[in-house]
């Protein structure tokens, strides 16, 4: 018998370590991607804030002017909500906009390179952090336009180095010059969807010098959100987006356990999109990430099921052996009780002896 109930405790120490090391895993896996994590590096804490990304059919995508319209209907809505910010002068709230991947090719003096480019505007390197090897990011209040950040890869096919901060490059015939350069992610999820080719980034406005109208497919925002959905909701409202053209995906609440337990039951279901939208290669790491914290999800409960069903065991056998077990209690407290009575009885006699023994 004593042999069974150590098995027992082994095999419940066991589950819990493996329950353990599940949780670990889905804690790595939850922090891998920097661009699911714009709210930690947005918000102070001082008050709730959620990361949406809205992605557009290529029909329904926005234009700048779509996009400047937002940014006002948005401040609108935070206002009809109460939030401000707390010191003056500072924002709120953050967006960011990008077009789908376009292959073009890239070319110095001495050498070209095919690679795959996104026009793009707003905070983007706040939602999208590279590891910048040289130089730096560009932005939309630059006063000139013409530069671009390029991966080490696309780097070393032009110039042979990552060094080259302030190179130029040739895009349709016009000079650009290099703000950045950064290394690839090793992340193994975004290795699976980022391709083969190398990756370029350049602001909307750059894009414009190439005579091209942007559209954009992919809008994102980090913005308070007081109560849960609430800020998703006020950006498909500032957006004025049809949910025939667009996909809504709340980013801070992905690995949720919510969101992971309906993967869970949606899961033959979750590869069917019936919308034209496609996803930009963060996206798609995403949601290989999403898919392996459902399945890690599946490995906690299992290494829980022990200990809980053990539990469970004890305590049906504590309340089928409750009879027994309440017997017996009443049964030790009357010992306890005639014990106590007999000890008082005897108490006077042996005093009284004692008196007797001391006056002889």
């Amino acid at each position: 018998m004593k042999a069974k109930w150590i098995v027992i405790a082994i095999v419940n120490m066991l589950a819990l370590l493996f329950f353990g090391a599940m949780t670990l895993f889905f804690l790595k896996l939850k922090g891998s991607l920097p661009d699911q994590q714009t709210v930690s590096r947005w918000s102070d804490g001082s008050m709730p804030y959620a990361q949406v990304s809205i992605y557009f059919e290529p029909s329904a995508a926005m234009t700048i002017d779509t996009v400047f319209m937002t940014r006002t209907n948005m401040e609108k809505k935070l206002v009809e909500n109460s939030l401000s910010p707390e010191k003056e002068g500072t924002r709120l709230w953050a967006d960011a906009f990008s077009t789908a991947q376009e292959k073009i090719t890239v070319s110095t003096e001495t050498a070209s390179a095919d690679t795959s480019m996104f026009a793009v505007g707003g905070d983007f390197f706040l939602f999208h952090p590279q590891e910048l090897l040289y130089g730096s990011y560009f932005s939309d209040n630059d006063v000139m336009q013409d530069r671009v950040v390029i991966d080490d890869v696309l780097a070393w096919r032009l110039y042979g180095s990552s060094d080259i901060a302030g190179k130029p490059v040739i895009i349709n015939g016009k000079y650009f010059f290099i703000a950045g350069v950064f290394r690839q992610s090793d992340n193994s999820d975004v290795k699976k969807v980022y391709g083969e080719k190398p990756r370029i980034f350049m602001s909307y406005q750059g894009y414009e010098l190439l005579g091209k109208t942007p559209r954009y497919e992919c809008y994102e925002a980090c913005l308070p959100s007081p109560v849960k959905g609430a800020g998703a909701r006020m950006i498909k409202e500032a957006l004025s987006a049809s949910d025939d053209t667009c996909l809504a995906v709340e980013n801070s609440s992905r690995y949720s356990l919510k969101n992971r337990f309906g993967i869970i039951k949606n899961f033959g279901m979750r590869s069917v999109v019936d919308k034209a939208v496609v996803y930009p290669y963060w996206e798609n790491a995403a949601r290989i990430t999403e898919d392996k914290s459902a399945l890690l999800l599946v490995l906690q409960i299992i290494g829980l099921a022990v200990p809980v069903s053990t539990v469970t065991y004890l305590i049906a056998k504590l309340i089928r052996g409750r009879k027994k077990l309440i017997k017996k209690a009443i049964d030790a407290i009357k010992r306890k009780y005639n014990d106590f009575k007999k000890g008082r009885r005897e108490r006077p006699k042996e005093k009284k002896k004692k008196q007797t023994s001391a006056a002889v």
